[in-house]
């Protein structure tokens, strides 16, 4: 049974390596689709300055127009000062070329102040467009980064796999479906016992279960939590008899 708790503690970290992995894979496309909403915003908030200021060249060349307009008023105004023929028509002729003239010097001061605030959009549309250009870019740089990432996260991932599949192979059909539906449940199914113990709900285990652990005979479950034990001691112990299978050194000869 210390065979079977060794490699279920082996699944375990396994199936924690790829938990961790799929996580990040999982959130890597995200990452990336925020980076590009961010660049889809801007773009769209650039092309509504663009529409603005279209919007304003427009209005400025109607404003222009108008000026055109009422200048040739106030040139017929002058005209028909010159042709009138009492009092009374040149009072209204000269009416009316003070209010046209009032009309023109009101549309310059518009028109001028047009002028200023299309300058203005102009020059942060240019610097709206360079910022556009640099997110673009650093997007990009982003992308190939995220990407080259998620190949190298499929392939570790998929290697994992084959090293817990073949793990899992070893392990007796009956407790690889305890394992899973533990693991289902809790999450980590398989924990340690430190100082009587259970470090996966922090209860006590009762003393005669603590003997049953030391000798590692029989698969033992936490009362409490319902997840798999073993004693702190079995990788230890068995770090320990690895040690001791592994060849020693050559020794030094005269």
């Amino acid at each position: 049974m210390k065979a079977t708790l060794l490699l279920l503690e082996e699944l375990q970290r396994h199936d924690a390596r790829l938990l961790e992995l799929d996580t990040e894979l999982a959130a890597l496309p995200e990452k990336l689709a925020v980076l590009k909403r961010d660049v889809g915003r801007m773009e769209e908030l650039l092309g509504a300055e663009r529409r603005g200021l279209v919007e304003a060249e427009t209005y400025r060349r109607s404003r222009e127009l108008d000026l055109k307009s009422d200048e040739a008023n106030v040139a017929k105004a002058k005209t028909k000062l010159q042709q009138v023929k009492n009092a009374r028509e040149y009072m209204a002729a000269q009416r009316e070329t003070e209010v046209t003239r009032r009309l023109i010097s009101e549309r310059e001061e518009e028109i001028i102040k047009l002028i200023d605030a299309i300058e203005a959009s102009r020059k942060s549309l240019a610097t709206h467009t360079d910022d556009l250009a640099a997110l673009h870019a650093h997007v990009a740089g982003d992308e190939k980064e995220i990407l080259a990432r998620l190949d190298e996260l499929r392939a570790i991932a998929d290697g994992e796999r084959v090293h817990r599949n073949v793990v899992a192979a070893r392990v007796p059909d009956n407790v690889m479906k305890r394992y899973g539906a533990i693991k289902l449940r809790r999450g980590l199914a398989v924990v340690a016992v430190k100082g009587g113990t259970c470090q996966g709900c922090h209860m006590a285990i009762p003393p005669q279960l603590r003997i049953s652990l030391q000798r590692s005979t029989s698969l033992e479950t936490c009362p409490t939590c319902n997840r798999i034990i073993y004693s702190d001691s079995l990788l230890t112990e068995s770090a320990l008899e690895r040690g001791e299978r592994e060849p020693s050194g050559p020794t030094a000869t005269e």
